[in-house]
């Protein structure tokens, strides 16, 4: 009887974010806190502000109005959930995932969990 062990996880090598990023890099998911203020907001919606060149509209978790905020206002990224897709470096293998880069910063290179 032969069993095959499942593959480990890849191994990925990150770059860690700045202390504080422009606004633009916002999604919805996304918590974030002004440098002055650390109360986390979490964003439901983000879009371009639509009377305002430059500016982004923010749908915020528990508030009733959008906050309107310049696209390089910059903002203390508290969660930032990402989808990667990355080639391994060993096998040329497209390997996919979630990553949060505000905690574990960008993901720049991978091995698959083939090696």
């Amino acid at each position: 009887m032969t069993t095959s062990s499942p593959a480990a996880p890849p191994f990925v090598v990150t770059v860690r974010l700045p202390e504080f990023l422009p606004a633009s890099r916002l999604h919805p998911g996304d918590s974030f806190a002004f440098p002055e203020d650390p109360t986390p907001l979490i964003i439901l919606n983000a879009r371009p502000d639509y009377l305002y060149s430059g500016f982004l509209r923010l749908d915020i978790d528990g508030e009733d109005l959008p906050l309107c905020i310049r696209e390089t206002e910059g903002i203390r990224p508290l969660r930032l959930p990402r989808t990667y897709e990355l080639t391994c470096q060993l096998c040329g293998h497209l390997a996919a995932g979630r990553i949060d880069i505000a905690a574990l910063g960008e993901p720049r290179l991978l091995i698959c969990g083939n090696h």
